[in-house]
């Protein structure tokens, strides 16, 4: 018998391993879990060396997985990127830019990221002529809360050659003023014509992003993320970080297929080691619902617009299919009930593959579509949180009957689907999975709107979605996702328990510690 290394002890326990789903002790060693049960079944398999680690009341539960997040784009903002998720005007977001442009080289480029038309004073987003007053000569790139829309000024336009004359790209639009000249604001492809002007950072810097985005997802409890569309440069950062075992956390790195400005690039070489995951692509099929850009059949309430298209139905199945016959996992961005269903029709024309097709987001479903998802085994990615961060624009933007069917989480586990659930950070304010775990649970917005109450689920359920979904959409669930022998063990340690508080408590709950690999890797400061 292997001689324990770790006792956990004195604490709730939840394993979310549904064959034993609540223990009193667990026992560690070589950094995976060896007995889970009660206290003195687990004590069998201690040594005079076995460190007891007495819980002290707390919960233990599995590391949250998050099934879809951006952690470069995470590190950006916490190294160099101007964060403008908190703005709530038009002067208040340039101060905020102002700031952040006294740290740069004269003439550098300006970049920010996180505005939201409809938290700022103004109800609109900034343009050409708001961010020429402040910065006539310096280029400004802002990046919409969404990822999908860009609010430039005239010197980036001017740098990516953006004039009165430009064509929209093939899945795009340039918005333009009265007279026909663009005002600032590019949506979907059309933000490429500018991204490729901007000097990409340089491998330090990525890898600098990438450290401070997982240790950050560490202090919530985050033990495994999935970096969901990574270019070619970025993966080969993310080797080099797992080679020199710098990478502080478990990630599944999808790698994108097409990469706007730049076009269809290579279909990514595999790896699959302890920390890091490579074997899905990722296509972006649509645009985002807070921004109005995912590709609806009716219009939407605010304008005259049904979103964008990325794709037509040849070159989406071209390119799906050669990542398909190559044996690659699929993960396709959807939103719009008219993208999911040019994905639907993708994936039955495409046939079964080695591994089960995700669809990212899956964000206004109706339920003959759930239906034919689960047909195909689709994994669905949401994300509840949207509801609590974004839920104002959904109300605003989104015709009545598509909020009854926005994020539908019960409908999804009810027609059979596995879902697992994630914060897109960093398109929200916050991903703390305990945030995503009580909007799942109450449906509300942050000003406690309801959005399709109809559709809420249990804690318990959007726990284990938060943990063993995660795990199945990665195809990781042999070695995570719940506390069960065999499994590493990662864990996250909460000082109150989420399926025993009221659920306006949730959020209140801190973690305490996080475990990977039998190892604390982060401590909440006392």
């Amino acid at each position: 018998m292997t001689t324990a290394e770790l006792i956990f002890q004195g604490g709730t326990i939840h394993t979310l391993d549904r064959s034993a789903s609540r223990a009193t002790a667990v026992a560690v060693a070589n950094g995976t879990v060896i007995a889970v049960g009660a206290a003195h079944e687990v004590e069998a398999t201690a040594g005079p060396a076995t460190r007891r680690v007495d819980l002290d009341g707390a919960t233990l539960i599995p590391g949250f997985i998050d099934a879809h997040a951006h952690i470069w784009k995470i590190g950006h903002l916490l190294t160099t990127m101007a964060d403008l998720r908190g703005v709530g005007s038009l002067a208040e977001l340039g101060q905020v830019l102002q700031r952040a442009a006294a740290k740069l080289p004269p003439g550098g480029w300006l970049l920010g990221r996180g505005f939201n038309e409809a938290r700022l004073a103004e109800q609109r987003a900034p343009t050409r002529e708001d961010l020429d007053r402040l910065f006539p000569d310096r280029p400004v790139a802002l990046t919409r809360t969404c990822g999908h829309i860009y609010a430039c000024n005239g010197a980036a336009l001017a740098r990516a050659e953006i004039g009165r004359a430009t064509p929209n790209p093939s899945g795009g639009i340039i918005d333009r003023d009265d007279t026909g000249m663009p005002n600032g604001i590019l949506r979907e492809t059309a933000m490429g014509l500018v991204t490729t002007k901007i000097p990409a950072p340089t491998s330090a810097e990525y890898a600098a992003m990438l450290e401070a985005g997982l240790r950050h997802q560490l202090t919530l409890g985050i033990t495994s993320t999935n970096d969901a569309g990574v270019s070619p440069t970025l993966l080969d950062v993310y080797r080099s970080l797992d080679r020199d075992d710098r990478l502080p956390s478990r990630v599944n790195v999808m790698a994108l297929r097409k990469v706007d400005g730049v076009g269809v690039v290579a279909l990514p070489d595999r790896s699959n080691t302890a920390k890091l995951r490579i074997d899905t692509v990722k296509f972006l099929a649509d645009g985002g619902l807070s921004g109005a850009t995912a590709a609806l059949s009716v219009p939407y309430r605010h304008a005259e617009t049904r979103g964008v298209l990325r794709f037509d139905d040849a070159e989406l199945l071209a390119l799906v299919g050669e990542a398909h016959r190559a044996g690659l996992r699929i993960a396709v961005h959807a939103i719009g009930d008219v993208t999911i269903d040019q994905v639907l029709r993708l994936l039955e024309q495409l046939g079964p593959g080695p591994f089960r097709p995700r669809i990212e987001h899956l964000g206004l479903p109706s339920r003959s579509q759930l239906q034919r998802a689960a047909r195909l085994g689709v994994i669905a990615v949401p994300q509840t949180v949207f509801l609590h961060s974004l839920g104002g624009n959904f109300r605003a933007y989104l015709p009545d009957d598509f909020i009854d069917r926005c994020y539908p989480v019960r409908s999804m586990l009810d027609a059979g689907l596995v879902v697992a659930l994630s914060s897109d950070a960093p398109v929200v304010d916050s991903d703390d999975p305990l945030l995503g775990i009580k909007a799942a649970v109450d449906r509300r917005d942050n000003r406690g709107a309801p959005i399709a109450p109809g559709e809420a689920i249990s804690a318990a359920e959007a726990l284990w979605c938060y943990t063993m979904g995660g795990a199945i959409a990665s195809g990781d669930e042999a070695n995570r996702g719940s506390i069960s022998v065999g499994k590493w063990a990662d864990f996250a340690v909460l000082d109150g328990d989420p399926l025993a508080v009221e659920t306006d408590r949730i959020t209140d709950i801190r973690v305490q510690a996080t475990w990977l690999g039998g190892r604390r890797a982060y401590e909440r400061p006392t």
